[in-house]
């Protein structure tokens, strides 16, 4: 008796180990391929990887990620809550009268100059100015603004800031 119950346990562990010994290289199931997958290969004349959300600064004359370094300024349709569409930033020089502007789908930042403190930036057909919010317009029509100011914090920051 005991040695049919051993024979079907010793056949099991022989298919077992056949199954963990077999060399699967030759097996169709799977396609290995060769190609390595680069990542960052969209960099930009001056270095700037574009996927890693890097843009050149003219201003700072360097690659920055210009949603962690700018300003953001939302559409005013989006602010109203008819849109979602992508925000503005601007970057400021420290203590200076310059600034540089990155539009959504623009390649090309724009640069803004102002005459002297509390005068609105201005270049080309763009300008921005400064009363409790940033406003950005374009020829004269507002097209983009900032959080407002409150007693020294900006809304929806939760730490309080002094202007």
């Amino acid at each position: 008796m005991k040695k049919l119950i051993m024979l079907p346990a010793l056949a099991f562990l022989i298919f077992s180990c056949d199954g963990i010994l077999k060399d699967r290289s030759k097996d169709d199931t799977g396609t290995i391929t060769d190609k390595n997958v680069v990542l960052g290969t969209d960099k930009d004349k001056h270095g700037c990887v574009h996927s890693a959300g890097y843009s050149w600064s003219k201003l700072r004359e360097e690659c920055i990620r210009v949603f962690e370094e700018g300003y953001r300024l939302n559409r005013i349709d989006e602010l109203k809550g008819e849109s979602m569409n992508k925000s503005a930033f601007v970057v400021f020089e420290d203590d200076g009268d310059r600034a540089e502007l990155f539009l959504p789908d623009v390649t090309d930042s724009v640069m803004l100059e102002r005459e002297k403190e509390g005068t609105p930036y201005k270049g080309g057909e763009w300008s921005l100015e400064l009363q409790k919010k940033y406003s950005l317009k374009k020829n004269g029509q507002l097209q983009y603004a900032g959080a407002e100011i409150l007693e020294g914090q900006i809304t929806g920051d939760d730490k309080a800031e002094t202007y």
